[in-house]
């Protein structure tokens, strides 16, 4: 009869082994999930600064070209065509630039259309949820439509665009409003760097306004603010706060947690946060104001 050996142990993990290793990986995925996330919202506010930057170059050199800013909006003629689109041949989009007429409509069904629904990559914020043709995540500062005391300025004694010239790159034309409503206005002429009393260094001209999709917009691009060819993307700033709904629907806001990124009119890029002060927020909004704050921006 033959004799039986003692019994081969069997190798493996028990459940309680099984459960213990799931649990650390759970724990590191946990761990490491906040960290990629850092890491992509860090390339995501990278990547927008660096599109403000090349705003930046193309406002400088156009400025330098023209001897003046472009147009926030130029309303001459109710055309309506945007600081953005005419600053495309200094962002290297000169091919779209060239398919514009600028003696018609911006949003033109003769061609004008077509290309305001093109694409512009550098005036897309990578933190942005929301997409449409002819998306501009960007808005050129008009001024501050409020004091500092957050009171809404209105139309007092005929100066009723005021404070829609109080930026660097304001609507051009004539009057806002309706003929016969006020007192008729002098046409108004793009803003030179001269005329920045404040300070190049001290002065915004290009804020986010990230997704601006107007809810209940049939199309969102031709609601006018969203899209980079309608002068329209131009706001003046309405609330003592940043990033605040439903108070800064038509720009100063962003997906980035803490703030917005500004350009300013001598091409640096800040992060302006939210804790900012209002006295020195209108500041910043203002090319000719004499305030004195600007928060170390």
């Amino acid at each position: 009869m033959k004799a039986i050996g003692p019994r081969t142990a069997l190798s493996g993990f028990t459940l309680v082994e099984l459960l213990a290793v799931l649990a650390i990986i759970g724990t590191l995925i946990g761990l490491l999930l906040p960290a990629v996330q850092r890491v992509r919202e860090a390339s995501r506010r990278m990547q927008c600064s660096n599109n403000l930057k090349q705003m930046g170059v193309a406002l400088a050199n156009y400025e330098r070209a023209k001897k003046r800013f472009p147009p926030g909006n130029d309303q001459a003629g109710e055309r309506y065509h945007a600081w953005s689109s005419f600053v495309l041949p200094f962002l290297e989009q000169s091919t779209v630039s060239d398919g514009i007429d600028y003696s018609k409509h911006w949003d033109d069904v003769g061609g004008n259309s077509a290309i305001a629904d093109q694409m512009i990559p550098t005036y897309v914020c990578p933190s942005g949820i929301k997409s449409f043709a002819g998306k501009q995540d960007y808005a050129g500062v008009l001024g501050s439509s409020i004091n500092r005391n957050g009171e809404q300025l209105a139309i007092v004694n005929g100066r009723d665009l005021q404070f829609l010239t109080s930026g660097v790159l304001y609507a051009t034309g004539t009057t806002l409003y309706a003929p016969g409503t006020v007192p008729s206005q002098q046409p108004r002429l793009p803003a030179s760097a001269a005329q920045v009393s404040d300070g190049l260094s001290k002065t915004l001209l290009v804020t986010e306004g990230v997704d601006r999709e107007q809810v209940g917009a049939a199309d969102t691009r031709r609601a006018g603010d969203a899209g980079w060819a309608c002068g329209s993307n131009c706001c003046s700033l309405n609330a003592r706060v940043i990033n605040m709904p439903g108070e800064n629907d038509n720009g100063f806001r962003s997906l980035h947690l803490g703030g917005i990124y500004g350009l300013f009119g001598d091409g640096h890029v800040t992060f302006i946060s939210e804790s900012i002060d209002a006295p020195s927020l209108i500041a910043i909004c203002t090319k000719s104001g004499g305030e004195t704050e600007s928060a170390g921006l």
